[in-house]
């Protein structure tokens, strides 16, 4: 499984611009409200943040610092739709300020805006070519995407700027991995865990990837380390499980899935892999019933289905087994129309 994670929120463009002194007495009061703002917002007090620096707007309605900062902590509060308006005007007005595009950006994203949210880190970019976040985010977007290509190179590009960026080698390993580059995915995800040794997320990918590969051994080995890094991270659990079923030790796949199973009840992907260690110890029964409730937690689950009709052909019902593989060629297993025919 992949585990495509975004490290820095709101947090990371809750930056606070300086003010500029001016005599003018209302700007000096501004400037008193948007300061007290910045220090409410430092200690996560966001409602009387907001309050200040609606005060400083009211005081100086150029305040166009303080129209970035209300952003901010809208971004904060999750009120991306108000965010988004302030960084509007802030970008307006500061045309050059480079983190205004991508805290926009990051609550353009937010809401779903993705193409205008790559366009707003693009723009970023172009004001300050060093601001890797915004090459890391648009990388992500790209990936999510599917392009590949692109998000190997955004990835690349904030590997450049900051060669310590251990969520960037993790996401273009995943990157590399989609694109079917699996050598450079494999050290992608290696440099990941060698700059931060913690990313148990980063262990389960590359145990997933061994275990894709039929190297059960190695994928046991890093599955293992994600699970005592995380405490019990329930993908690599999953992976751990497939990897012990392949290898042959069915006691302890079952107890690494029946924990996930006990967890997460409504994963339907969980009973299926169960199913699957139920039939290799031939408890055909218990077989079908796991695949029986993935099939009803997921209709359009098609392994569960071909699965299902697997344990069925050995519990002698044959037109079951038929039907279990028709529906799963139906969803898209080609191969599910060789069982009909034999």
């Amino acid at each position: 499984m992949l585990i495509v994670l975004t490290l820095f929120g709101s947090a990371t463009f809750g930056q606070a611009t300086d003010t500029v002194r001016i005599g003018n007495q209302r700007v000096m009061v501004a400037e008193k409200f948007y300061n007290e703002g910045i220090e409410l917002y430092e200690k996560a007090q966001y409602s009387e943040a907001l309050r200040k620096f609606n005060d400083a707007i009211k005081e100086r309605p150029d305040f166009y610092q303080a129209y970035y900062n209300r952003g901010v902590v809208y971004a904060g509060i999750n009120n991306h739709v108000a965010a988004i308006k302030d960084f509007d005007v802030a970008v307006n007005e500061m045309a050059d300020f480079e983190m205004g595009y991508f805290a926009r950006a990051r609550s353009k994203e937010t809401v779903g805006l993705i193409n205008e949210a790559i366009n707003d880190y693009t723009t970023a970019l172009s004001r300050n070519k060093n601001l890797y976040l915004a090459y890391y985010y648009r990388g992500v977007l790209n990936l999510n995407q599917g392009l590949y290509p692109l998000a190997i190179n955004d990835f690349t590009s904030a590997i450049n700027i900051k060669p310590d960026f251990a969520y960037a080698y993790n996401d273009r390993g995943s990157a590399h991995r989609l694109n079917d580059e699996f050598a450079a995915a494999i050290s992608d995800y290696q440099q990941a865990v060698f700059f931060d040794k913690t990313m148990y997320f980063t262990f389960n990918n590359l145990g997933s990837l061994y275990l894709e590969q039929g190297k059960n051994n190695e994928a046991v080995e890093f599955l293992t380390t994600s699970i005592r890094l995380s405490g019990s991270y329930m993908p690599a659990l999953v992976n751990r499980a497939m990897a012990y079923t392949n290898l042959g030790r069915y006691e302890e796949a079952l107890a690494d899935i029946s924990k996930v199973i006990e967890t997460e009840p409504e994963n339907y992907t969980s009973y299926t892999v169960r199913g699957n260690i139920f039939y290799k110890l031939s408890k055909y029964e218990e077989a079908a019933a796991d695949h029986t409730r993935a099939i009803e937690l997921n209709p359009e689950f098609a392994s569960a289905y071909l699965n299902r009709g697997i344990a069925r052909e050995m519990l002698r019902d044959a037109d079951g087994a038929k039907r279990d593989w028709k529906k799963a060629s139906e969803l898209g297993i080609t191969r599910a129309a060789d069982y009909i025919e034999f």
